[in-house]
């Protein structure tokens, strides 16, 4: 079962600053240093001087990014930039955005859980119940994170989680609080709507807290900040409110939630042969080739993206190829029962895409084991590089194949919502950025201190 708590939050005073949007930000994992500096400069008041903030050569243990963010914090609040909610609230967050020409909309809410280990605990069948990962985790970046809570003690970024309502009890007291005047409304540079209201009701909060106290959650994204608040609270048993952590909450019913692909860059390969792979691949795709004509490199990657579409619509394991030959390339995995023979695991996780091309390809075609891949963070540094797909990201990933070094990249096709919640509920783990909840939940909107 999953305890949900409402609590008062602190929002930022219209009246303090001169527009929403230059106050809120990306979740910290996805920020650049170019696009740091650019909100770092779009207003004193940006959470990023909180969430990342500016390094100096001169830091130390008395004065670092982390210690500063915490003295800007309480400043913020002493001026009133920062106001804290009058009554405990749980809080709605609706994105509305843009698939593919298809207008949706994700609503969810925002509330406390109190925090348990990973599947802490089981019902009568055996079942686990209470929270669960559907990812693994990049652990260097869970000392950045950890160090922040310590000087700050406040969460900043939501963590996303997904629950399963079929009967839309929640959802429908969620769109009725989507009537009035959302408190906050943010309109980002991809064009996603973001707005905010706060439920203070009794009533609504009582309804929410019953349906999600039958319910457990998996947790969709920030997974590391999960784990980094249930690290603090063990070694912060005193403080009461260290046993709480902020979450955004979304059904898995809601037509919003969507997940779109992670392709994968590599580069440091000793010995890479763009030949040798496709060869060695051949042994378990059916390998197609999409010549690329002079100065027409468009046509030849959509064409690559139509046919592992169309093999995913099949339910087929496709994959795309780009290495810089003059060609991109579609695969199809010939033996859907290729993976069997590995032991430990669930037919389930067997049979993901994501596991698939870390198993077969990147591990036994290039060498590149699980502790390689897990080397890097969030901040890169590893033999793989992830590629979200949005915006013109997968151009930028071919022009690092031509230009900068990198040696292929594999395009994917998105894990499904099912796969998530059948891997994680049978207490398995995909590989780290399996998944792109889309669009990304936003800090800055709510803060919660300790």
């Amino acid at each position: 079962m999953v305890k949900i708590l409402p609590f008062r939050g602190f929002r930022y005073d219209i009246d303090k600053v001169d527009d929403f949007k230059l106050v809120v930000s990306p979740p910290y994992d996805v920020i650049s240093s170019e696009l740091q500096k650019k909100l770092h400069e779009a207003s004193e008041f940006n959470i990023t001087h909180l969430i990342k903030g500016k390094k100096f050569e001169t830091d130390s243990r008395g004065n670092n990014e982390y210690l500063r963010a915490a003295k800007l914090l309480d400043t913020w609040i002493e001026s009133g930039v920062l106001e804290r909610e009058d009554k405990p609230s749980i809080y709605v967050l609706a994105q509305d955005f843009e698939v593919e020409g298809e207008k949706m909309t994700r609503a969810g809410f925002i509330a406390l859980i109190n925090l348990e280990e990973m599947c802490a605990s089981s019902d009568s069948e055996g079942t686990c119940t209470g929270v669960h990962q559907h990812e693994e985790t990049l652990p260097k970046d869970i000392e950045d994170r950890l160090n922040l809570l310590s000087a700050a003690k406040a969460n900043f970024g939501l963590i996303f989680s997904i629950y399963s309502d079929e009967r839309m009890t929640i959802d429908s007291v969620l769109e009725n609080r989507m009537k009035t005047q959302p408190l906050m409304t943010v309109i980002d540079d991809d064009g996603v709507i973001h707005r905010l209201w706060a439920m203070d009701d009794e009533n609504e909060i009582s309804r929410i807290q019953e349906v999600m106290d039958k319910k457990y959650i998996i947790i969709a994204d920030g997974h590391h900040r999960y784990k980094t608040a249930l690290r603090y609270s063990k070694e912060h048993p005193d403080e009461g409110s260290s046993k709480f952590r902020m979450l955004a909450f979304v059904n898995t019913m809601n037509k919003g939630l969507v997940i779109l692909p992670t392709h994968r860059l590599v580069q440091g390969v000793e010995g890479f042969d763009c030949e040798k792979l496709i060869t060695a691949l051949s042994e378990d795709f059916i390998m197609e080739e999409f010549e690329i004509k002079p100065g027409d490199d468009k046509n030849a990657r959509d064409a690559m993206f139509s046919r592992i579409k169309d093999h995913f619509a099949e339910g087929k394991h496709a994959f795309g190829l780009y290495c810089n030959d003059g060609k991109y390339y579609s695969m199809v995995l010939k033996n859907e029962n290729k993976m069997d023979a590995i032991e430990n695991h669930s037919k389930a996780w067997k049979h993901l895409d994501v596991t698939i091309l870390h198993k077969l390809i990147l591990e036994n075609m290039l060498g590149l084991t699980k502790e390689k891949v897990a080397s890097g963070t969030i901040e890169g540094g590893s033999y793989v590089e992830y590629i979200k797909a949005i915006g013109d990201a997968v151009e930028k990933s071919v022009e690092k194949v031509n230009e900068k070094g990198y040696q292929a990249v594999f395009f994917m096709n998105p894990t499904k919502v099912g796969e998530v919640e059948e891997v994680a509920t049978n207490h398995e783990t995909m590989p780290q950025k399996s998944t792109f909840f889309y669009p990304k939940v936003y800090t800055g909107f709510v803060i919660n201190k300790l």
